[in-house]
């Protein structure tokens, strides 16, 4: 999130009359992320937060949005849009598509713990259960078919030393993604960046840590539901300072998971290959931000290098598989 959009209190007044969230008191920006603007707006019914969408069309928002009331619906802990004062799911502002969403409980989950993780896994698994009858269809909008176009724009302009393993790992993943056992492998509407600034915690710091809610749906496509599974624990279960696996944080997420959700065997044949796959989508979206920057008034891009330790790691290391999984 950041914000790209200003808009002065004397407008979101007005603007945010057309949703029955309650009479409109302030307007705050938020400035994490890199992709829309986002702003914390209170109201004497609560706090609220509004997005307005910098890239996404009227065309492509109702997938996500409607993704996002549907595991709603299913019970699922996410932020969902209100809809209008006339029934819609979004408006406009300033000629760009805008929502209003439900602030959820808790805290930042960007301290992580192993229980944290652990209700993260079952979180998540929840929600791939909850999309079995998600009618909609999307594909991942930063999976394969981006990676193709993006690699061979940004490669002049990256550093020399990591030109070659891109385009390596980018011919691993064409052939690993066109094989029958890709497509065989469960799959469905998921979140695909559930990143632990898109969630909210609880209880921090009494060893009972739970996830509260999920939100930042906005990178979500119909995707492997490991391939999911593999980009929350390439964040929440690693240390970023060397791009390994955790192993108390990675066998809580797993075991949490698999408990709710049982895994496959061609599951486990496929995770290597889907950790890496993971890890790549990171590291050419973070090249891209890094390389070719858009303005933005309080843009702060990522380190690209987190997620080629990763890609590395993920290559190599040992990988803990849980129990309670199917043949």
């Amino acid at each position: 999130m950041a914000v790209f959009t200003t808009v002065p209190e004397i407008s979101a007044k007005d603007f945010i009359s057309r949703w029955p969230a309650g009479a409109f008191r302030s307007i705050t920006p938020i400035a994490s992320g890199i992709e829309n603007t986002n702003y914390f707006v209170d109201t004497d019914t609560g706090r609220w937060v509004l997005t307005i969408f910098e890239k996404l069309t009227d065309k492509t928002l109702p997938f996500y949005l409607s993704l996002m009331e549907h595991l709603g619906e299913k019970g699922c802990a996410v932020a969902r849009p209100l809809r209008t004062k006339n029934g819609d799911l979004f408006d406009h502002y300033d000629g760009k598509p805008a929502i209003l969403t439900n602030r959820l409980p808790g805290e930042d989950g960007r301290e992580v713990t192993a229980p944290t993780c652990a209700s993260m896994g079952e979180t998540l698994a929840r929600m791939h259960l909850a999309v079995q009858d998600f009618k909609l269809w999307q594909e991942n909008p930063r999976g394969l078919a981006w990676w193709i176009e993006t690699i061979p724009r940004i490669l002049p302009i990256v550093p020399a030393d990591i030109r070659s393993g891109l385009a390596h790992e980018l011919q691993a993943q064409i052939a690993l993604q066109g094989g029958e056992a890709w497509k065989a492998l469960p799959a469905g509407a998921c979140h695909s960046d559930l990143f632990r600034n898109n969630a909210k915690v609880s209880d921090i710091g009494t060893g009972h840590e739970r996830v509260t809610g999920v939100f930042d749906f906005f990178f979500a496509g119909c995707v492997p539901f490991i391939y999911d599974l593999a980009v929350t624990m390439n964040d929440w279960c690693t240390d970023m300072k060397t791009g390994e696996f955790i192993p108390e944080r990675e066998k809580a997420f797993l075991d949490a998971y698999a408990f709710v959700r049982p895994l496959s065997g061609l599951e486990k044949q496929m995770w290597r290959g889907v950790l890496c796959a993971a890890a790549f989508r990171f590291w050419v979206s973070r090249l891209s931000d890094f390389y070719e920057p858009r303005d933005a008034a309080l843009l702060k891009p990522h380190d690209p290098e987190e997620f080629r330790r990763i890609l590395v790691n993920r290559q190599v290391c040992d990988l803990y598989w849980p129990e309670a999984s199917t043949d």
